[in-house]
């Protein structure tokens, strides 16, 4: 049982050092249906003559932190007995803990511990014994559907005379109950102030020299299109996204000797290659919107760059959001 332990233990290390970054939480209502192998004691064979074999479960989850699920599972599994024609079937329900290292759907380890129950029947024996597994495993999603394998050590205390450890390997589906979340809706910019009336002068002063009604922004000034203005995991505009780029063509239009670069930014989830496109088409989309407000295609310059040069911590979800933008550089 010691030595089961310490290679759980160190199988967990070695999950611990490969961490990635968190995903964002489905909450939703799960069902787990999985086929298992079991690889029994050496107990069980040797004073019972059980042999291993395969078997199925049922189980229903829940996400209830950034790290955390709980679910209930049930089992069954029937092994013959060896040079016998009689067989050993087990019935389990219990509750597993599942610990997640990190929520990236396209590698998701985690490890578990659980407690629960094992109802065993055979001839001479039915007996309903409390059990206790510990396990590694991970999750790959696949659209809306995820795949998932473990291998767990299950203890049964005292089933006819021994008290047998088994290991049992598991492969299933993870299928959510109900329609995916919707996106966080994006903030709406509070309305900014009217400025304060003019005191009055005793005197009329010259008249002033008319300025634009709109500053001329520095060169290099960095004008920052959140991800929040766009469709999730899109390149189309939302209508927040649209006013904010109005004020922008404004200004543009007033200035009509300044060029600028629009750079295309996405947060660590996901794979370069995806992001690098992603950040592209957004990019695009925000020149084509000013080109439409008026402003001429050969002052504005389209680059993408994904994952690259984070503004914002990825490890946190407002980092991430940060990180999801698009910029508008000055150059001149």
């Amino acid at each position: 049982m010691s030595r089961t332990i310490r290679t759980l233990v160190a199988l967990s290390c070695a999950v611990v050092a490969g961490q990635a970054l968190a995903a964002e939480l489905d909450t939703r209502l799960y069902l787990t249906p999985s086929v298992n192998f079991t690889v029994t004691d050496s107990d069980w064979y040797k004073k019972k003559g059980i042999d291993n074999d395969f078997g199925f479960g049922l189980g229903v989850g829940k996400a209830i932190s950034q790290s955390w699920n709980l679910e209930l599972n049930s089992n069954y599994a029937e092994y013959n007995i060896h040079n016998s024609a009689g067989t050993v079937k087990n019935t389990g329900l219990g509750v597993d803990a599942l610990y997640f290292f990190n929520r990236n759907p396209g590698f998701s380890p985690y490890a578990l511990v659980g407690v629960g129950g094992v109802q065993t029947r055979a001839p001479g024996i039915s007996e309903t014994n409390w059990s206790a597994n510990a396990g590694l495993g991970a999750m790959k999603w696949i659209n809306d559907i995820a795949v998932r394998g473990d291998v767990r050590y299950r203890y049964i205390d005292g089933v006819g005379g021994v008290n047998p450890g088994d290991w049992i390997a598991t492969a299933g589906l993870v299928i959510p109950l109900g329609a995916k979340p919707l996106p966080p809706a994006p903030k709406e910019e509070p309305a900014p102030q009217p400025a304060p009336a003019p005191e009055p002068v005793p005197a009329p002063a010259p008249a002033p020299v008319e300025q634009p009604a709109i500053e001329r922004p520095a060169p290099q000034t960095k004008i920052i299109l959140e991800g929040t203005h766009f469709a999730f995991d899109k390149a189309t505009l939302l209508p927040s996204g649209k006013a904010k780029l109005d004020k922008d063509a404004e200004m543009l239009n007033t200035y009509p000797d300044i060029n600028v670069d629009i750079n295309g930014y996405t947060d660590s989830i996901g794979t370069q290659k995806y992001n690098l496109g992603l950040s592209k088409r957004r990019a695009t989309t925000v020149k084509k919107y000013l080109e439409s407000k008026g402003v001429a295609a050969s002052r504005m310059t389209t680059k993408w760059f994904g994952k690259k040069n984070p503004i914002a911590s990825n490890k946190t979800a407002a980092g991430r959001a940060e990180n999801r933008r698009v910029e508008i550089i000055i150059l001149n």
